[in-house]
């Protein structure tokens, strides 16, 4: 209580500037002691003992002076300062007694631990070991100007000290309880802070992680009613543009549509990215990939924008083709897709050359691949080079900024490439064009005993078989599309396409009649698809049924949950029809041809 009250007279608070605080509760104790020494001294050798000469004078004046400097650096707030002046007029006043003696132990000596205890406490061990030089002087001063008593050398007579050194002891007791309690009282404060401010600090984590849960449910949930309408859209864009009577304008008109509602997805899978980086929830692919094959087939994509721009793109591989690594390829496209896409949009003349290469030894079986985009377009300023991989940020901010984008692409490059145990690195200049080297360490593996896929052109022809499907779905423009978008894959008279409203439905449609093929939608009412399916997998006619999930629910982790829930297949919305002609071509040939019994069996079972 008493040090609160001494810190509101000097200005300190330990909670907010601990040092300061202890070196003005020291401050306080220096002035208090050094005047109570003087003072107490003065009284003593006045009116108890027969001191030397001038003795009574000087501890008189140390105390008054003591006093007065003290009161005044305090008031000035300047702890530092009043520490050193009382340290100073110790030392002299000390000195002067040694003199005084003439070879005589001071009592005033029993001070001297004090004075360096408050030394280190204010200013640490270096301020205690430079104390050592004026405190050897001190005692060479005592040694020097001793004479040989009967006693032995610094003799003194007890009986005329005694009362003397009971004093100094009970001041030298004072003077460390007055710095253990100083020292004690603050460090206390300072660890209730500390406990207060980790208190703080644990709510703040509990909330902000809160908030990053619930950030992440808003941007999972936007996600699943963003891709809902998407699926209506791009669906039946997808089966109109299959219309052969429709002309040049309308065909122009649905490209449009098309492409405008595929960037919408494209930004929403951003997002989505972004969210599950930051979240640390996102888990990379490890497999077998040609990266060669990769970087053209990314590189052609892009080809075309660029040479209508006038811009030509090359590519400069010296890891050879094939290149087969261990890696995640899916996240690879996607951080070259990036880099190229903004080397397009920011370059109208010259040219881009992406360029592939290995850098470095190979360490625990890896490579550093190194991938750079070249290009040589507008250009990048130097204070905003460290910024651009910031989510959200963009060279021009401002509303009349000639080029659009969300400022996401690179943001999530370089979290990939992190991600990746890689390195990715901008050098740029205004007016010469930029280059984005990207370093991720790789498994080279020398053959691939994967087959080759190559592209069947009919795979794009209709599928010829007949069956019954089930479309469930609790939109009806979702049933809509997926109907119309399954009758213009299946070709055949006897297909039947069913529609239902709900997970109760379909199961009851599912009781009705045997369907090969249920396109089952996740979130629903009443039942979700997961408790549909497994009802379903219960039922007599339809229990071989390949049950696909359709559902907005589009990341990794959602597709692994639902194949291990039993669904046979998934397809994320909006639902791309390629996609949705393999899983029914699987149905409705493959599975067919597999089921079916061959000759052998024929002859058995006829025989």
């Amino acid at each position: 209580m008493l040090w609160r009250q001494i810190d509101r007279l000097t200005g300190a608070d330990p909670l907010v500037d601990f040092d300061y605080a202890i070196k003005s509760r020291i401050a306080v104790a220096y002035t208090a002691i050094f005047t109570l020494m003087g003072l107490v001294n003065a009284a003593v050798l006045a009116f108890v003992l027969d001191g030397r000469p001038g003795m009574v004078e000087l501890g008189l004046a140390s105390g008054l002076l003591a006093g007065s400097v003290g009161v005044t650096g305090l008031k000035l707030r300047r702890p530092n300062a009043t520490i050193a002046a009382m340290i100073l007029l110790a030392s002299l006043v000390l000195f002067a007694a040694a003199w005084a003696n003439r070879g005589s132990f001071p009592p005033a000596t029993l001070y001297l631990p004090g004075i360096l205890l408050g030394a280190y406490i204010a200013w640490g061990a270096r301020a205690a070991l430079f104390a050592i030089l004026p405190l050897a002087a001190y005692f060479g001063l005592i040694i020097s100007t001793a004479h040989v008593t009967e006693g032995g050398r610094l003799g003194f007579n007890p009986s005329e000290l005694l009362d003397m050194l009971v004093a100094a002891g009970a001041l030298s007791c004072v003077w460390i309880v007055l710095f253990g309690s100083s020292f004690r009282s603050a460090t206390t404060d300072a660890q209730s802070a500390l406990a207060a401010s980790n208190q703080r600090l644990e709510t703040a984590l509990i909330a902000a992680q809160q908030a990053n849960r619930a950030k992440s449910d808003f941007i999972a949930n936007m996600s699943h009613e963003v891709r809902t309408p998407l699926n209506g859209v791009l669906g039946m864009t997808n089966v109109l543009q299959a219309d052969t009577s429709l002309s040049d304008d309308h065909r122009r008109s649905l490209e449009l549509i098309d492409d405008s509602g595929k960037a919408l997805l494209e930004l929403l899978n951003d997002i989505l990215d972004l969210s599950k980086i930051e979240a640390d929830a996102l888990e990379l692919d490890n497999r077998e990939f040609d990266l060669a094959d990769l970087i053209r087939n990314t590189t052609d994509h892009w080809r075309p924008q660029a040479e209508t721009k006038g811009v030509a793109l090359t590519v400069n591989n010296q890891l050879g083709d094939p290149a087969f690594v261990r890696g995640d390829p899916l996240r690879l496209r996607q951080i070259i897709n990036n880099l190229l896409a903004n080397a397009v949009k920011f370059t109208h003349s010259g040219r881009i050359s992406v360029t592939l290469t290995t850098v470095g030894e190979v360490r625990e079986g890896k490579t550093r691949v190194r991938l750079s985009v070249r290009d040589t377009g507008i250009g990048i300023p130097g204070n905003k080079q460290d910024s651009i991989f910031d989510p959200f940020n963009q060279v021009d901010a401002s509303m009349t900024r000639r080029y659009g984008g969300t400022g996401l692409g690179l943001a999530i490059c370089r979290r990939l490439v992190n991600k990746m145990n890689g390195k990715i690195t901008l050098s740029s200049k205004m007016g010469r064009g930029s280059t984005f080297t990207v370093d991720v360490p790789l498994e080279r593996i020398a053959t691939s005993e994967q087959p080759v896929v190559t592209r069947d052109p009919a795979s794009t022809k209709p599928v010829e078989a007949a069956g019954r499907v089930l479309v469930v779905d609790d939109v009806v423009t979702n049933q809509l599309v997926l109907k119309a978008m399954v009758q213009q894959i299946v070709r055949a008279d006897e297909l039947v396409v069913d529609c239902a409203s709900g997970g109760r439905e379909a199961v009851n449609k599912a009781t009705s009649f045997a369907y090969d093929v249920v396109l089952m939608d996740i979130q629903m009412p009443e039942m979700d698809g997961v408790s549909a399916m497994q009802c379903i997998r219960e039922t007599r006619k339809s229990a071989d049924a390949r049950i696909i999930a359709v559902t907005a629910l589009a990341s990794d982790d959602h597709r692994r949950e639902f194949l291990a829930a039993g669904f046979t297949d998934y397809l994320p919305k909006p639902v791309e029809i390629a996609e949705l002609r393999r899983v029914l071509e699987i149905a409705l040939v493959t599975d067919r041809r597999s089921d079916a019994p061959t000759d052998e069996e024929s002859r058995v079972s006829s025989g």
